[in-house]
């Protein structure tokens, strides 16, 4: 039987971003919502039919779909041969408050107490037994109950919805009675300053320390850095990257989906990258620095320095358009056309965001000894950052 775990918390927190940057292993099975993993209500999602549902249906009704595909869900899942640690989106303490907030707002007294009852009450008479999570994680954003439920509502499409605002204030009123009558074993706090990478290793931490799996050791542990280097074409810059090109890791990547990793939204192509090279780390792990050429694609780029922040330094080689046609072992027009492309994918983007734009008009020993210059000083600024 699996360790199992869930990640709770109000909507747009961010349990599901956290739980796809949770390692990436054969041994790890991560379970997404409901509509995911229950034929019926996930057959009710793909047809737009499942929010009119959720407002419209009977007390019992609500109640027997959701725990019988809570049951479901969870048996399904810890069933695996290979699976050691399983999580989930949203466990079954969660998913009790949002019960207990639906059968609420249905009522015309909005009496959470009464709701809490009425939900007991089903769940015996149609003799429901909802299997719980070893370990139930809650991450809470905002400091009391009008915070968290302003950063909710503003994360929102429609955040004028007074139906949804009502809900979530339900709904985060039971959580936090639920945090304060200890149903979760950790609380953590997601705060205005805090980045998706901190929040990460903090939940990373928290099912280390009770799995004692060393897969869930902070994110990129190994490495001191992620050199990520970009710029058109037949700058000369391959030297400098050590021929380490992100071609390497998709077609790994490509080779494990069964499919071209350039078929995915870029955020998907930046989350494989991720997981490939926290793989390609461990597997290797002896080494502190990864550098990949041809990093050209901006939301890629954004998406990694958004989860592994000053590890990843994008260095971006400037060179004039005389020197790199002067230098070019291609005909003008191919490298005309490299350029068109990499434009398309926002390599000039990825220079406004780069760490380090590295002058490659002069001499190689010159443009070696700025990069050296600028790894130092990369160095200290991280040690400082993390002492």
């Amino acid at each position: 039987m699996p360790y199992t775990v869930s990640v709770n918390g109000a909507d747009n927190v961010g349990k599901t971003t956290q739980i796809e940057l949770l390692p990436s292993h054969y041994t790890i099975s991560k379970i997404g919502g409901l509509h995911d993993s229950d034929k019926k209500i996930g057959e009710m999602h793909r047809q737009g039919l499942l929010q009119s549902w959720w407002w419209e249906s009977s007390d019992e009704e609500f109640a027997c779909s959701i725990f019988g595909a809570v049951a479901r869900r969870y048996w399904g899942s810890v069933a695996g041969e290979h699976s050691v640690v399983t999580v989930f989106d949203r466990g079954a303490a969660m998913l009790e408050a949002v019960a207990v907030a639906v059968i609420a707002i249905k009522s015309s007294d909005r009496d959470l107490n009464k709701a809490r009852m009425r939900l007991h009450n089903i769940l015996e008479e149609n003799h429901l037994q909802v299997p719980k999570e070893r370990l139930a994680i809650l991450l809470r954003h905002g400091h009391n109950l009008e915070e968290s439920l302003q950063i909710t509502m503003s994360r929102e499409s429609d955040p004028g919805d007074e139906r949804y605002r009502l809900y979530q204030l339900l709904l985060q009123t039971e959580l936090q009675r639920q945090e304060r009558s200890g149903v979760y074993q950790h609380v953590i706090s997601v705060e205005a300053t805090s980045s998706i990478g901190n929040v990460q290793d903090n939940l990373r931490n928290v099912i280390l320390r009770h799995t004692q799996n060393r897969l869930f050791f902070p994110l990129m542990h190994r490495l001191d850095y992620v050199y990520a280097f970009s710029g058109l074409s037949d700058r000369h810059g391959t030297a400098l990257a050590f021929r380490a090109k992100i071609v390497y890791f998709n077609e790994l990547i490509s080779e494990r989906l069964g499919r071209s990793v350039y078929s995915l939204p870029e955020k998907e192509q930046a989350l494989h990258l991720l997981q490939e090279l926290e793989r390609f780390s461990n597997n290797h792990y002896w080494l502190r620095l990864i550098t990949i050429e041809s990093m050209h694609r901006h939301s890629v780029v954004r998406w990694l320095k958004t989860w592994i922040r000053e590890k990843l330094q994008v260095i971006y080689i400037d060179t004039a358009d005389v020197k790199r046609f002067e230098r070019a072992l291609i005909k003008p027009d191919e490298v005309f056309s490299n350029d068109t492309l990499k434009r398309e994918r926002g390599v000039e983007l990825v220079r406004s965001d780069a760490d380090f734009v590295l002058d490659n008009n002069g001499e190689f020993a010159d443009t070696v000894s700025h990069l050296l210059r600028f790894t130092e000083d990369i160095k200290t600024r991280v040690k400082d950052m993390y002492s």
